[in-house]
């Protein structure tokens, strides 16, 4: 029951981002959310507002965009889930790369909340 609520408060996370939806965004992370890529660290201020210029300059994700998994782990530590894998966004006019992942989410006050996501381009193939 608790993978069950836990897995859907992430595909909302995932759709909400996609969407650029930040109030929705702003409600399932948490008030310290953390974003770590090649970028560099951002914190939740920062990634919501940069999410908001994006789709205000119409330079987000196409409409039909989402999220899909190819590879999904769980894995629970107390009241802590730590959340990896392998995926990308489809749907989008753009080629999008695959990304490796790692997620925290935890229950506070009876919702699970994403306390930082961690993400990296997949290399290439070599032939």
């Amino acid at each position: 029951m608790q993978e069950i609520q836990l897995l859907e408060a992430r595909r909302q996370w995932y759709a909400a981002y996609i969407d650029g939806n930040v109030g929705l965004l702003d409600h399932i992370e948490s008030d310290d959310f953390v974003l770590i890529s090649e970028v560099g660290l951002l914190g939740k201020l920062d990634q919501l507002g940069s999410i908001a210029e994006a789709v205000a300059g119409d330079k987000w994700f196409a409409r039909g965009s989402r999220a899909q998994d190819d590879i999904l782990k769980l894995m629970p530590f107390g009241e802590l889930v730590s959340i990896y894998g392998q995926g990308r966004v489809v749907g989008d006019a753009r080629a999008r790369p695959s990304l490796f992942f790692s997620e925290l989410w935890q229950k506070l006050d009876g919702q699970w909340r994403v306390l930082s996501l961690h993400f990296t381009r997949v290399a290439t193939q070599l032939p």
